[in-house]
């Protein structure tokens, strides 16, 4: 009798477990190829993430939205990324460099609701770059969307990846985007 009481008073704790309060971004770029910029090339890489609201994460329909804020702060992980692609790529980046590199995240969001019988998840990103070499500028904005329904209130590692994969995808064209390096480079 005692280990059933136990084992009731056990389940009965589980099923009042918080949900996960952080959402985990982790980025992930392929290897770059070298060789892109010339030697001399260099280049000043700063980031702002201009979000009015640092959720990652909204499930609208819980009383009240739960709100889930990441790990790390994604516009210091956005910079870190985009700057070991462009070390890959042979730029070397400098305080003093006369290109600028910026870029600022606009938004990075999923927004999960529940309608009738089904939840919705809502992913979207949006990045601007921005590429200033002595005066010839470039500015470019990338977007993402995605939407995933299931019968059952989505798993946070679902939405992460959502994001995850979103920014990655944002990265890479970036890093792969020939006017971009052209501008970087002057040529």
């Amino acid at each position: 009798m005692k280990k059933l009481s136990l084992l009731i008073a056990l389940l009965l704790l589980a099923g009042c477990a918080q949900r996960p309060v952080i959402a985990n971004l982790n980025l992930h770029l392929g290897p770059q190829p070298s060789g892109i910029y010339d030697e001399g090339d260099s280049a000043v890489l700063s980031g702002l993430d201009a979000r009015t609201s640092t959720e990652l994460v909204v499930y609208l329909n819980d009383r009240p939205a739960s709100r889930l804020d990441g790990t790390e702060p994604p516009g210091e992980l956005v910079e870190q990324k985009l700057r070991e692609g462009l070390e890959q790529q042979g730029l070397q980046l400098q305080a003093n460099a006369p290109v600028r590199v910026g870029f600022s995240i606009n938004e990075l969001l999923v927004t999960v609701t529940r309608a009738r019988m089904l939840y919705s998840a809502d992913a979207k990103t949006s990045i601007t770059l921005n590429v200033d070499n002595r005066g010839t500028v470039l500015t470019r904005v990338y977007r993402r969307e995605a939407r995933q329904s299931s019968a059952t209130r989505p798993d946070l590692a679902v939405l992460e990846n959502m994001l995850n994969s979103q920014i990655s995808d944002i990265l890479q064209q970036v890093l792969q985007d020939k006017e971009v390096q052209a501008v970087i480079s002057g040529k």
